[in-house]
């Protein structure tokens, strides 16, 4: 068992700022991480899905107006011949070209919602680990150094060192230790 005098409390009061620092950076860049999230998904479920549906109407109101147009081309005829209307022609091959590209979409995005459901679920349960240690385990620690904290205090108010046997660390590490297992909840 090591002993030792504890005059300077300072380290251990840094740490005990370092924790909640770090407990309040995770809480805020999971909740930033969560909202994130949030707009995406919202993104994808409404705002693209609206977005390609009226995509998809004017792709289809293009292909008609080309079909339109290649008929009444074929329709009169140039010196008794009938027209070639190629450029009729290819702008319908472009529009409806692009009537499926727009039809593509739509169904890509429905995978691609689902998909980030499910990576986001993925996420949630991945994350909880690093929730709990922010919630729970940095309050826990935190409490452990407020205990330590007192019984330097205490050891201090008993005298001087001379006049007072070591205090013994180990022994009060492992009396926090049990005090912890009997009140896991007990707050700053």
């Amino acid at each position: 068992m090591s002993s030792a005098y504890v005059h300077n409390t300072d380290a251990i009061e840094a740490v005990k700022a370092a924790l909640a620092n770090f407990a309040h950076q995770v809480d805020d860049g999971l909740t930033q991480i969560e909202a994130e999230s949030r707009r995406l998904l919202d993104w994808l479920e409404h705002d693209r899905p609206r977005y390609w549906k009226n995509q998809v109407r004017l792709a289809w109101d293009g292909v008609e107006a080309a079909k339109k147009d290649l008929h009444r081309c074929l329709m009169y005829p140039v010196a008794d011949e009938r027209p070639s209307c190629t450029e009729e022609r290819a702008a319908l091959k472009k529009a409806q070209a692009h009537f499926a590209h727009c039809e593509e979409k739509v169904e890509r995005l429905k995978g691609w919602c689902r998909e980030v459901r499910h990576e986001l679920f993925e996420y949630e349960g991945r994350i909880t680990q690093l929730k709990a240690c922010g919630e729970v385990d940095v309050l826990q620690a935190i409490a452990v150094l407020n205990r330590i904290l007192r019984r330097i205090d205490e050891y201090h108010q008993l005298g001087s060192p001379s006049a007072v046997p070591k205090l013994d660390v180990a022994a009060v590490m492992a009396n926090t230790q049990v005090e912890d297992e009997e009140d896991p909840n007990e707050k700053l």
